[in-house]
């Protein structure tokens, strides 16, 4: 072969260099795409669990609002709120009398008297119930999961005859319920970041 057929061979091919540089350009593209790809996926599995966050904690506020808004305050069993921290975040318990139909569908007729109590134990909150006002043991006490992924619970009430709000409520030195509550809780979200949900109750409202 002469020197000439090589030359034009050469001329109608692809050289070395430019099939690297090729290979380069795809695989370069390819990271662009892959890599917006990753993170648009992310962004909506973050908005995602956010949103599901969200509605966790708003159905257990609705929870707790109903069966706070018709708390009682008989001398039998007055409201106990108190005032406490874990890991240096709020961890406040609170317990009350509340009729009976807000335990669930399957106690919507009966009216007795339960008491609640709800706090936070490590990331979760929990609700307590107590059918048995009377009983001298724990069989009669139902235990449920609020929420998960709890990093703060935080309750103060609000005294009407004084107009103040407190962090505490002692209903054996403070005759009746607190006339309305506020209620944060705060969970940590998908992005690690926290959020903190408010809620009013006013008492006796229903």
């Amino acid at each position: 072969m002469s020197f000439r057929q090589v030359r034009q061979a050469s001329e109608g091919g692809f050289t070395l260099v430019e099939v690297l540089l090729a290979v380069s350009l795809v695989a370069m593209m390819a990271t662009l795409v892959f890599g917006s790809l990753y993170v648009t996926t992310s962004a909506i599995d973050a908005a995602r669990a956010n949103s599901a966050n969200e509605q966790i904690v708003r159905s257990t506020l609705r929870v707790m609002t109903d069966e706070l808004s018709v708390g009682v305050g008989p001398t039998t069993g007055p409201w106990m709120g108190i005032n406490g921290q874990q890991d240096g975040q709020p961890a406040d318990s609170i317990a009350f009398l509340t009729m009976g139909q807000f335990r669930g569908a399957e106690s919507t007729k009966d009216t007795e008297l339960v008491r609640i109590v709800y706090t936070r134990e490590g990331d979760r909150l929990l609700r307590f119930v107590r059918r048995n006002l009377y009983g001298l043991t724990d069989e009669s006490v139902e235990q449920v999961e609020l929420a998960t992924k709890v990093k703060g619970f935080n309750v103060r009430y609000y005294d009407g005859k004084s107009n103040l709000w407190v962090d505490e409520w002692d209903g054996r030195g403070r005759p009746g319920t607190p006339k309305a509550l506020l209620i944060e809780l705060t969970l940590l979200q998908a992005n690690a970041e926290l959020q903190t949900v408010r809620q009013w109750v006013a008492v006796g409202a229903l």
